[in-house]
């Protein structure tokens, strides 16, 4: 893949304090599938439901490449986004609504005791940091699959807030999309300050727009080749150009 930046550590948010291990050793239930979660999840769900919808108002959420979310209908995708900001996962839970999303995010974030049952919550599942947590995470996610849900991965890794700048991609995401088949759909969210007389406006005073790119297939099994590295690279090379290709086109119409 192209050379690109890694995220700043002192830009990445790490919880040093007030965490509770998880213990992988022991069977742990990565996503619930069951009909009693889905009901008693569900009241929360709508009132974030209803403070996404006020936030893309304030926010001028607007949607392009709404075609593209055809195959999203027809079965089970892994979707993948840039990050940067706080309701970028949760604007594409609900833009992809009724269909389930799950939302993987990094081990930490779930040791945080009140955090993880937000997460949990609203279908976020942790990966588990080290070598065999690609492993763990393959079987439910592809459980998740074959029900037609789909799966979001972040493969920048954190939030940058505002960050309008691709970093370094993880391969997770692709790995997974070529186990079990499933194409990617690549979101990317594109963000411009608001002015008021001139003057460029604060953090919170911005405009958001949210486009889908078209189906990114994975490479078909090869015999005798575990992953294909190649193609699995150009892959994620492909959607990370597309996003940057897309941010850069917007900001020279808008800044035109």
């Amino acid at each position: 893949m192209k050379d690109r930046p890694e995220i700043p550590e002192e830009m990445i948010f790490e919880v040093k304090h007030d965490t509770k291990k998880i213990d992988f050793t022991k069977p742990y239930k990565f996503i619930y599938f069951d009909f009693w979660f889905n009901l008693l999840t569900l009241p929360a769900y709508l009132i974030a439901g209803i403070i996404s919808l006020v936030s893309g108002l304030f926010l001028g959420l607007r949607l392009k490449g709404r075609k593209n979310m055809r195959i999203l209908r027809e079965r089970g995708c892994i979707v993948v986004s840039n990050h940067c900001h706080y309701f970028d996962t949760v604007f594409t839970s609900y833009r992809i609504f009724p269909r389930r999303l799950y939302i993987t995010v990094v081990q930490r974030n779930f040791e945080v005791p009140v955090v993880r049952t937000i997460l949990r919550i609203f279908r976020a599942l942790p990966i588990p940091a080290g070598p065999v947590g690609f492993k763990m995470v393959t079987a439910p996610i592809g459980q998740a699959l074959e029900k037609g849900h789909h799966v979001m991965f972040l493969p920048e890794g954190e939030l940058v807030f505002l960050s309008q700048t691709i970093h370094r991609f993880r391969p997770g995401a692709f790995y997974q999309s070529y186990i079990h088949q499933a194409p990617v759909i690549p979101f990317v969210y594109i963000i411009k300050r608001r002015s008021f007389r001139g003057k460029e406006m604060g953090p919170a005073w911005v405009k958001m727009t949210q486009v889908i790119g078209e189906p990114v297939d994975p490479p078909k099994p090869i015999d005798g080749v575990l992953f294909p590295r190649k193609e699995l690279d150009d892959m994620a090379e492909t959607v990370a150009s597309w996003m940057e290709q897309t941010i850069a086109e917007y900001h020279k119409v808008e800044g035109a």
